[in-house]
């Protein structure tokens, strides 16, 4: 009778459907009485899996300048990850935050594995630039003495250090060692480094005639 198929119906299952199933395979088994008593079973699985990688969180790209000679010291964010199933999951990069990155841009590349093998990945990028321009170290002003009615042969040192390049050379618009006329002379110097940053500054030699003539 109708009355019959509709109670067969209801008195199904030991989990029923909506219900939250574990991870794996679970075997559910059914079974049906209708109103004389008699019963049928069955069973079928249901196969739970995971298969969604965690959800990956890195910095944005990161640009900074280089602080030493050998790039710049970088401390970054600490990636994050989560997973649907696992929760929070480890995540690896290739450069750990507070590594140093040479010059120019760097891929880093990090991923992040769950529990069942689902592996995500991704990258962020670390650029060192070099805009700061090089120091120059030059003689303050200073005096010599002429030595003839040319003036003086004057020698002094100039310098210059790049915090990425090291040592850069100098060039002077008067050079150590020539001829310097009496009178204030001033020089000015430049030292540009490998990435087209100058400094440029000037100090004077002044050239006087202080000694008495012979009699």
């Amino acid at each position: 009778s109708r009355r019959e198929v509709r109670d067969f119906h209801l008195k199904t299952g030991r989990l029923a459907s909506g219900e939250t199933f574990p991870l794996g395979t679970t075997t559910v088994t059914c079974t049906a009485t209708d109103g004389h008593g008699n019963q049928a079973q069955d069973t079928f699985t249901i196969e739970v899996q995971d298969t969604t990688a965690p959800n990956l969180s890195l910095p944005a790209d990161i640009t900074l300048e280089a602080d030493s000679t050998s790039g710049a010291t970088v401390n970054y964010t600490t990636p994050t990850a989560t997973d649907v199933v696992d929760g929070p999951v480890s995540v690896v990069c290739e450069a750990a935050s507070g590594s140093v990155f040479g010059p120019g841009t760097t891929t880093v590349q990090c991923s992040a594995t769950d529990a069942h093998g689902n592996k995500a990945t991704g990258s962020f990028r670390v650029t060192v630039v070099d805009t700061t321009p090089p120091a120059l170290y030059l003689p303050e002003n200073f005096a010599e003495e002429a030595t003839g009615p040319e003036g003086a042969d004057v020698s002094y040192t100039a310098s210059a250090y790049d915090i990425l390049d090291g040592s850069v050379l100098v060039s002077c618009d008067k050079s150590s060692g020539t001829t310097f006329p009496l009178g204030p002379n001033t020089v000015t110097c430049t030292a540009t480094d490998e990435h087209g940053n100058q400094a440029s500054s000037s100090f004077v030699i002044t050239v006087q005639d202080t000694t008495r003539p012979d009699i």
